[in-house]
């Protein structure tokens, strides 16, 4: 199956993008605003300061990954950044297993890997990436002082309006 970025990223048309990073101020650096969302739901945003960065909405992590959009958009050009932070044969694999994406939606995992759940197939869904974005910010800044490996029994999530 060919593969393009189009296929990695998802449209983010009707998405409020000033508001979709709202759960993770907690996180942020700097203010940034959305930039490109990947079909896995984790981002790319740049701040104030021009410098662009990777929100890893899985690990729960903001990290720089270029000093201004013309990097940015030259490392999308670069196959080993695309892999490590689109990661197309995961992609690749859902859509041979049938899952597709609507408008607005993201893979996401039923279970989240920081609440004990596994990164096969089968823990895989689509979800709305508004939804899915704000929950996870709501996640990792409950358990960002947990010791590794605390279990985890009440997480308390929000209601998104």
């Amino acid at each position: 199956m060919e593969i393009t970025l189009n296929d990695l990223t998802i449209n983010p048309e009707g998405v409020d993008l000033d508001e979709l990073l709202s759960d993770w101020n907690w996180a942020m650096p700097e203010p940034m605003r959305p930039v490109l969302l990947t079909a896995l739901g984790d981002l790319f945003a740049q701040g104030e300061t021009g410098v662009v960065y990777f929100v890893d909405v899985i690990e729960g992590h903001i990290r720089v990954v270029a000093e201004d959009g013309s990097v940015f958009e030259d490392l999308l050009s670069d196959m080993e950044f695309v892999t490590d932070h689109f990661f197309p044969s995961r992609i690749v694999e859902l859509r041979e297993a049938g899952i597709e994406l609507e408008a607005n939606q993201v893979y996401s995992h039923q279970l989240p890997l920081v609440l004990g759940g596994n990164d096969e197939l089968e823990n895989y869904e689509t979800s709305d990436v508004r939804v899915y974005i704000s929950i996870q910010g709501q996640i990792h800044e409950q358990v960002k002082d947990l010791p590794e490996g605390t279990v985890i029994s009440d997480v308390e999530i929000e209601d998104i309006e």
